[in-house]
């Protein structure tokens, strides 16, 4: 089995959350409490804190109050500022295209779980948020994360922009008049993916006052941050793995491409760590399996396409040796 340490999130991820649950008759603190995360996350928005923990509190909170858009309603009061160093480097780059770039680069600083793909498809653009590692991020934690994005993008293009598209996989709320305030559409659910749908052309439109000197200088001190990451290669061919699944092409050899180095490479550094790549991908695939299968919100079939297989037989084959091996290690 491969040990991993937490994903760590900033705790600005929770920025609104204490008015927000007191409006609602909640006691802020008992619930983070809970959830195992100090009382300072919910007023500092630079602790860093398990990416799981604000998963489960928002969950929860969405659960107690009844209250089935309350991510999008944190998501209703984030500025730019919140988003920390990616904010003040996207704020500088000259167009959208290259402020999205950039936050899909760097997100690894604001939320470590969060793991973006940008895919180009004829006249559209697709920003594509993969599934995270944590199995219980849930609907809130990703309604955020969407509703984030959408704003930030207005900041940067002004309000009276709109996404092509948003589609969430998971099926549709009973209710979704706060999603269509929020995000500016009435949502996609149900679908193939999650994320966030451009016309190819907007993604071209200028920032207005944008720096390029600046936007050097704050891409040169989170690159020096990112010297850290770089030193687990465990974490950073997860991450990939993750994202490459769905495709259907996840090896080692396009896993190493992305990284910059060889196959021999990754395989040596991965050993250093004690761990494999072949035990990062089944690692990854019973997370994704085990989330969705937990959630209820696809049939088997569609979690093998998920995962990359061919064949409904060929999952159910892998299944069949996880769940022998989980046996024999109990």
């Amino acid at each position: 089995m491969v040990n991993e340490s937490p994903r760590l999130a900033r705790s600005a991820g929770l920025t609104g959350y204490l008015d927000l649950a007191r409006s609602l008759g909640l006691d802020p603190y008992r619930l983070a409490a809970a959830q195992g995360l100090p009382g300072a996350c919910l007023t500092d928005p630079d602790l860093k804190v398990p990416a799981e923990a604000i998963g489960r509190l928002l969950e929860t909170t969405a659960r107690r109050t009844g209250v089935e858009d309350f991510g999008l309603r944190l998501a209703e009061t984030r500025r730019l500022s919140n988003l920390g160093a990616i904010g003040l480097v996207a704020r500088e780059q000259p167009t959208l295209r290259a402020a999205i770039e950039s936050i899909v680069h760097y997100s690894w600083l604001q939320n470590e779980a969060l793991i973006w793909r940008l895919e180009d498809a004829g006249d559209l653009t697709i920003m594509r948020l993969a599934l995270a590692a944590d199995r219980r991020a849930g609907r809130q934690a990703t309604e955020l994360t969407i509703g984030v994005t959408v704003r930030t993008v207005r900041s940067l293009l002004g309000d009276r922009w709109r996404p092509e598209a948003i589609v969430f996989q998971y099926a549709a709320p009973s209710d979704t008049t706060t999603h269509r305030r929020v995000l500016g559409v009435n949502p996609t659910f149900g679908g193939e993916f999650t994320g966030v749908v451009f016309e190819r052309r907007d993604l071209a439109a200028p920032i207005v006052n944008a720096d390029p000197e600046t936007a050097r200088q704050l891409q040169r001190y989170v690159d020096q941050l990112a010297v850290r990451r770089q030193a687990d290669p465990a974490a950073t061919a997860r991450e990939l793995v993750l994202a490459l699944l769905p495709t259907g092409g996840c090896n080692v050899e396009k896993v190493a491409a992305l990284m910059g180095i060889d196959r021999r490479t990754l395989h040596r550094r991965l050993g250093r760590q004690g761990q494999t790549f072949t035990a990062l991908v089944e690692a990854a695939r019973r997370d994704v399996t085990e989330a969705h299968l937990a959630a209820g919100d696809r049939t088997l079939t569609e979690i093998a396409d998920l995962l990359g297989y061919s064949s409904l037989s060929a999952f159910s084959r892998w299944r069949r040796r996880w769940r022998e091996e989980s046996r024999r290690s109990a």
